[in-house]
């Protein structure tokens, strides 16, 4: 709790920005919740506030205040780097920190959270807002932070879930400036199209589906209607494609079909996601929690990555040595899916890189970095097919991981196979 007032004080982006202590550590709320004004405001004036330090997870919109961290002004650290701060990286002004999501409420303990910046809808006439599209480990940090700056913005969906925040809780609200951050569906190929449709064959009856970002889960999320599933139930994050699912009555009906830490995606789910039970956005705690996700029986993890080796072991954060993603909730929602009765833990990918001219099933990894290890994935999947790993040996693995690369590359992989 930061403030006694019951409403607080709305002012200018500058003067909440003052608010914050000298050498602070600010936590940004992430993705569609991104509080792009705040953290406008913060780079501006970084320079008085004593070297604060920001952390984030990925966040949406233009990263503001890299300029500040390029001089020297502040620090930024993030699990999971995204769009400008992939290329902004640099030792004590932008660090990557490799966590878990489900870690990240005790990491901001371990660091200490000072203050929070978050993005709100107006409150209602009993001073409830909301955090509409984001929770992840928002509630966590607000719970712990002595100041509390909130944009509000009307655009911001009332959700269900963990969301509400009440204005006894917040330190100062100014007008948001800045249109809310946006997440627009991957543009899908026949390559990601592919690849789904071999993925959707793997799905038991009503499925839990986690999915991750890019082309294929969104192609897989518009592929189940066509093969005849109904009840389907996500848990992780929602997308777009989700809105399609309900229209054609292949969502599942009743609360929390959608259990989301994230809404990602753009106004038209958003609005789907404004005060409808069916959709719920939920703290980390919750969301990314491999035991509680366990429980649910039938829960499919699909998740992306840069290469899998013949050994089976997945790197999906750096290209050689660039970093270029993050953990995310990857090893969370893979252990659940392994703990899950008639769960599986599936790792997608098209065969080769976007040129064509490099094999993404790879005899080792290119990157010193293992993201998720080799016992991980029940299967791997690309658009030539399914290589079924669980309880196969690491000759067998081996030999159906080389099975569904390109066909031009077979032939350099089939002797490290045999080998």
């Amino acid at each position: 709790m930061t403030s006694s007032a019951t409403h607080p004080p709305t002012v200018s982006p500058a003067a909440a920005i003052r608010l914050l202590p000298h050498g602070t550590n600010v936590v940004a709320a992430p993705g569609c919740g991104t509080p792009e004004t705040l953290l406008r405001a913060l780079g501006r004036d970084a320079d008085v506030l004593g070297h604060p330090t920001v952390f984030s997870g990925l966040q949406l919109g233009a990263y503001p205040f890299l300029e500040a961290a390029a001089q020297g002004q502040l620090s930024y650290r993030t699990w999971h780097p995204f769009g400008p701060a992939r290329a902004a990286l640099r030792p004590g002004q932008v660090d990557y920190v490799p966590a878990r999501a489900s870690a990240v409420p005790g990491l901001l303990d371990l660091w200490g959270t000072d203050a929070a910046l978050v993005r709100v809808s107006p409150p209602d006439p009993e001073g409830w807002c909301s955090l509409g599209p984001s929770a992840s480990y928002v509630c966590h940090a607000l719970a712990r932070a002595r100041v509390v700056l909130a944009e509000v913005d009307v655009r911001v969906p009332v959700t269900h879930g963990d969301t509400r925040v009440h204005v006894s809780q917040l330190s100062a609200l100014v007008e948001a400036e800045e249109p809310a951050c946006s997440f627009p569906a991957a543009a899908r190929d026949e390559t990601s199209d592919r690849v789904a449709a071999h993925v959707v064959g793997l799905l038991p009856d009503a499925p839990v589906l986690q999915l991750g970002l890019g082309a294929v889960p969104e192609a897989l999320t518009s592929f189940l209607a066509d093969a005849g599933a109904t009840d389907v139930r996500f848990v992780g994050m929602g997308n777009d494609a989700m809105v399609d699912l309900a229209e054609q009555g292949v969502l599942a009906e009743g609360p929390a079909a959608v259990s989301a830490a994230e809404l990602m995606g753009t106004d038209r789910l958003m609005r789907f996601a404004d005060d409808d039970p069916r959709v719920e956005v939920r703290d980390s705690r919750h969301a990314h929690d491999p035991r509680v996700l366990a429980s649910l029986p039938g829960l499919v993890s699909v998740n992306s990555a840069i290469e899998v080796d013949l050994w089976g072991q997945v790197g999906s954060e750096l290209v050689g040595t660039r970093q270029v993603s993050g953990i995310g909730g990857s090893v969370d929602f893979v252990e659940a899916g392994f703990g899950s009765p008639g769960g599986l833990s599936v790792v997608a990918l098209a065969s080769t890189t976007p040129d064509g001219t490099r094999s993404r099933i790879v005899p080792q990894l290119g990157s010193p970095v293992v993201t998720l290890g080799r016992h991980t994935p029940d299967a791997v999947v690309t658009e030539h097919g399914v290589a079924w790993l669980r309880g196969r040996t690491v000759h067998e693995r081996a030999e159906a991981l080389a099975a569904v690369a390109h066909p031009d590359h077979r032939d350099a992989l089939a002797l490290p196979a045999r080998s």
